[in-house]
């Protein structure tokens, strides 16, 4: 395995960066014109990115020579399975985090509602950091949910491979490769690099580092991609749940 210094870092990092900004400000506005609901659009425009990691991570592990087995490949990506102790571990971390995420979604609303953020113009109400969610707008995205299972089936695919792919890809090929490299100053050359992989995203920067920078000292901790699976599940997980209620209109 060998070191990742900072050109590689940035490739990596980089290349699947313009992937998800070419996919939410070219694709999904393509596919949105062409009469395509938005929640649509958007889960297939950023779901192609999102496979092309998850590819990614299996093309980089490949070319490292290592056995295409699966213990080969946990090993690899140091998956392993979670203790108690870990659990907690990584219960605290995690609370810790979102109550950072939750002071600064605070601010970078704030941020935006005195303009000092600027939102693109165009954005679709669904995706629109200054828009509100309401009834209406969520049924104009997915053309409503009550009894629409294709949503919520195209949503919880679009979770494993968002969460898989990137956890694969950054925590399994990327950080132990860099660990070799920044050693010491690991935890925060690779939170930064992972929250600007989101720029396509700038309003929400400073709502993911928390999270970035919790969900990697769990990782670096415990030596343990698990806990960065679990919490990345978790995170991205919630949003599955009012989809559901909706498709089951509770």
């Amino acid at each position: 395995m060998k070191p990742m210094g900072w050109t590689t870092s940035l490739l990596y990092f980089g290349i699947p960066a313009l992937a998800m900004a070419a996919g939410f400000y070219l694709f999904m506005p393509f596919l949105i014109k062409r009469g395509m609901l938005v929640y649509t659009a958007y889960s297939i425009a950023m779901g192609i990115p999102m496979l092309g990691m998850l590819i990614g991570s299996l093309v980089a592990y490949r070319a490292e020579g290592n056995p295409f087995t699966w213990q080969a490949m946990m090993t690899r990506f140091r998956f392993k399975p979670l203790s108690l102790r870990d659990l907690l571990i990584v219960a605290g971390i995690f609370a810790a985090e979102m109550a950072v995420y939750f002071l600064m979604t605070k601010f970078s609303a704030w941020l935006i509602t005195q303009n000092i953020m600027p939102i693109p113009a165009n954005l679709p109400d669904f995706v629109n950091p200054k828009s509100v969610w309401t009834q209406e707008t969520i049924d104009a995205a997915t053309g409503g949910l009550k009894g629409n299972w294709p949503i919520f089936i195209l949503s919880a695919v679009l979770l494993v491979i968002n969460v898989v792919g990137e956890e694969f890809l950054w925590r399994g090929v990327v950080l132990p490769r860099q660990k070799l490299a920044f050693a010491g100053s690991i935890l925060v050359v690779h939170s930064l690099l992972w929250t600007l992989f989101h720029a396509y995203k700038y309003w929400d920067l400073l709502n993911l580092l928390p999270l970035s920078i919790g969900l990697t000292l769990a990782v670096l901790l415990l030596d343990n991609s698990s806990a960065g699976l679990l919490i990345h599940f978790i995170t991205n997980g919630v949003g599955l749940v009012p989809i559901l209620l909706g498709v089951l209109d509770k």
